[in-house]
């Protein structure tokens, strides 16, 4: 419970906020944005905000909530509005000013960064103790030109966060800028440690090694990581900008959201991200396929084929449709008709390993071992580290006669971690010895 006195002096900051709203006739009232080019879910969202938030418009958190919606989904000037307004109703002292004021930092960056600025050191002067806000005004009194500023604030977030990878690739890009090598490079090199796939962090560690006069270690730098050596910074975990960035309901936002549960296993989650963008994109043939993918992947064959014919429908040259049938018809037997979905998804993206594999499959299956090799070696060529297309390949190769490569063929799978069945190499070995054994 909140003591008497303190319910008090809160309600008494309120009415001095709406009082100030009210002078002059007016009064507080929501940005409303024009709905008429937005996807109908986030237009039906956000009205629900506005209509919460005038029903509660003495409430924060509704003014934070409705800023953070539209902010995510691109209405910067609005989301500001809603977040200065959250800072009016909130008391002082309350670390949800911290939020407001980090978020309208952000909304401001690019319309008026000294302002960006001046909110963001009100902010971080209550509340200081976020890593990330220091980290972002940093950056921003960089971009105003006062390097030894940001140098400060950066030292700051690093001891309250010295694993900041981050904070260490801004310290040293400082460091160098400022012509101190060595510096520099102790800096750089703790943070590509921390973020060996950034390689903003590779590039600049690279530029401390010749100025430094060892161009050498320059080139190692730049060529031991992967991707492009001028892009990627290192990551941070920014709890504040992560939420505000979810509330995102666009069907790009969704759809990627649903790949990576798909990517990452979680086939519960996708399903129900891809039964959300159906209803949004219902004549997008990638979205139905891979919607399909899952239900299948879940084990619902039954209701994965309609989706799959009707993303075919609509192009018939999906691939993943094409594919998906094609498995769909392979493990009911109907070996042509998988062929020919094979084939077809193959037209469409011929560099596809996973498909050349299933179509040497469906093709051995069919005793076409010459044609099934020939699948099989493609698959094998665009991913080297695929096994079971080398135990396929093994057994097209025994069964044209070619023991020896189908001994070596069974070798190279078993050191990629693949299954080899015991029945085909008891088989094999009674046809022609093991060699070296």
């Amino acid at each position: 419970m909140i003591p008497t006195a303190r319910r008090c002096g809160l309600l008494s900051s309120l009415v001095l906020a709406f009082a100030a709203h009210g002078a002059f006739g007016q009064t507080l009232e929501p940005p409303v944005a024009d709905g008429r080019n937005m996807e109908p879910q986030i237009a039906v969202l956000l009205g629900r905000l506005v209509e919460e938030l005038r029903a509660r418009p003495e409430d924060p958190a509704h003014w934070l909530q409705y800023g953070e919606t539209l902010h995510a989904h691109g209405l910067i000037g609005e989301a500001a509005e809603c977040y200065r307004a959250a800072l009016e109703l909130l008391p002082a002292g309350d670390v949800t000013r911290l939020t407001a004021g980090y978020l309208l930092a952000h909304a401001l960056r690019g319309a008026d960064r000294a302002g960006a600025a001046e909110v963001l050191e009100a902010a971080v002067a209550e509340h200081p103790g976020y890593p990330p806000s220091l980290l972002f005004l940093g950056e921003l009194r960089e971009e105003l030109g006062d390097r030894s500023a940001a140098e400060a604030i950066y030292r700051q977030a690093l001891e309250l966060d010295p694993g900041s990878p981050l904070a260490l690739f801004r310290l040293g890009s400082i460091e160098l800028t400022a012509g101190e090598a060595r510096e520099a490079i102790a800096l750089l090199e703790r943070a590509l440690a921390l973020a060996p796939d950034a390689g903003a962090v590779r590039a600049a560690l690279a530029r401390a090694w010749n100025a430094a006069g060892d161009r050498e270690r320059g080139r190692d730098v730049l060529s031991s990581g992967e991707g492009r050596p001028d892009a990627g910074l290192p990551p941070i975990e920014d709890p504040i900008h992560f939420r505000m960035s979810e509330r995102d309901i666009s069907s790009p936002r969704l759809l990627e959201r649903a790949r990576t549960a798909r990517g990452a296993g979680r086939l519960e989650d996708a399903e129900v991200l891809y039964r959300d963008l159906v209803q949004i994109r219902s004549r997008d043939a990638d979205v139905l396929a891979e919607f399909a993918a899952v239900l299948d992947q879940r084990g619902r064959p039954g209701e994965a084929e309609p989706r799959y014919r009707d993303a075919v429908a609509l192009d018939p040259e999906q691939a993943l449709a094409r594919f998906g049938l094609g498995v769909l018809r392979a493990r009911e037997g109907n070996l042509p008709a998988a062929e020919y979905e094979f084939r077809a998804s193959l037209a469409s993206r011929p560099e596809e390993p996973q498909t050349h594999a299933a179509l040497g499959d469906v093709l051995l299956r069919q005793r076409r071992f010459e044609p099934a090799l020939a699948a099989l070696e493609r698959a094998r060529r665009l991913d080297p580290e695929d096994g079971s297309s080398r135990v396929l390949a093994a057994v097209a190769l025994a069964e044209l006669g070619r023991f020896e490569e189908a001994w070596s063929a069974v070798r190279e799978a078993r050191n990629l971690g693949a299954e080899v069945p015991e029945s085909f190499v008891t088989a094999l070995r009674a046809k022609h010895p093991e060699p070296g054994r």
